[in-house]
């Protein structure tokens, strides 16, 4: 006993200085992924290292600087790597969540005409989930919007000599399509905002660059809204074809419209022509969302199928 008191000196107990530091370390490796935004594996691998240095150096001064130099060098080497294995479960941990959240991108599919299926629970898994989940009810509630607006206005009625007849208010008040301009705009406006909340929600994940990649490709452009292109030029080519329609210089001819004045039948033909390579350009667009989609969902899969520890 006496020997034993010598080797440590009076107050010298550096296992449980060790063992003490390297609880800590372990708790701060469970409970850091629930409270702190994740980091990148050097630099939690660092800052694990780091905290076991500052933990030796307290338990030095508080009773290690008492034991043998065995035990000083060996404690730290032990907290140091304790610090390094604390830092892998933490690692773990924010994969653990982030995967989880990044499932979501993964098993989504769509309908035949390119519309998101959200999978059951998306709300829960994770804050890129749930800003996801948000965005696509949120979208689909402003395409509903957008054609009860359209509806609204009238633009049916400017397809049809007969539904013209039947109600021709839309040509009595053609600068009401403004009021669809203006949402048009408005949406497009929030659409972007929604993704660029996204796109900084998914930078901060901890996730393989290759998922974030495939997860910001499902997102779309932050910066960039085609619809909202298309939108404006076939709402111009509309208001146009109302204000020819307006001067009532056509005729019902079977179902058609007849046109006995040669120019405007000409500029008829024209806006007509324009509006349908827009709905077609706007076919294009869906289609290319939906082959957009489907490549970030099928990168994400790729991704998540690799260890945690992968090199992100």
């Amino acid at each position: 006993m006496s020997e034993h008191w010598e080797e440590e000196g009076p107050y010298g107990h550096p296992l449980i200085a060790t063992l003490a530091g390297g609880a800590l370390l372990v708790l701060a490796a469970l409970i850091g992924p629930r409270i702190a935004a994740p980091l990148p594996l050097p630099a939690l691998l660092i800052g694990g290292a780091a905290a076991g240095l500052v933990l030796w150096l307290i338990g030095f001064v508080a009773t290690t600087r008492h034991a043998s130099l065995v035990w000083k060098l060996g404690s730290l080497v032990l907290l140091i790597g304790a610090g390094a294995g604390a830092a892998l479960i933490a690692h773990g941990q924010f994969q653990t969540r982030s995967r989880a959240d990044a499932s979501s991108f993964a098993e989504i599919e769509l309908t035949a005409d390119g519309s998101v299926i959200l999978p059951q629970g998306i709300a829960g898994r994770g804050p890129v989930s749930a800003l996801y989940a948000e965005a696509v009810q949120a979208e689909a509630a402003e395409k509903r919007a957008f054609a009860d607006a359209l509806t609204r206005f009238g633009a049916a009625s400017l397809n049809s000599p007969y539904l013209l007849q039947q109600n021709p208010r839309p040509i009595q008040d053609c600068a009401a399509i403004d009021d669809v301009r203006a949402l048009a705009v408005s949406q497009s406006a929030k659409r972007l905002e929604r993704r660029a909340a996204l796109a900084r929600a998914v930078g901060s994940a901890s996730l393989p660059v290759a998922a974030k990649q495939g997860i910001t490709q499902i997102v779309g452009d932050a910066k960039a809204d085609p619809v909202l292109t298309n939108q404006q030029a076939l709402l111009d080519a509309t208001a146009q074809l109302c204000t020819l329609l307006a001067r009532k210089t056509w005729v019902n001819a079977n179902a058609y419209f007849g046109f006995p004045n040669g120019a405007d039948m000409a500029a008829f033909k024209a806006i007509n022509a324009r509006r349908q390579a827009l709905s077609g350009d706007a076919d294009a667009i869906d289609a290319a969302a939906k082959t957009r989609i489907l490549a970030g969902r099928e990168q994400v899969r790729d991704a998540l199928s690799h260890s945690i520890y992968t090199k992100e």
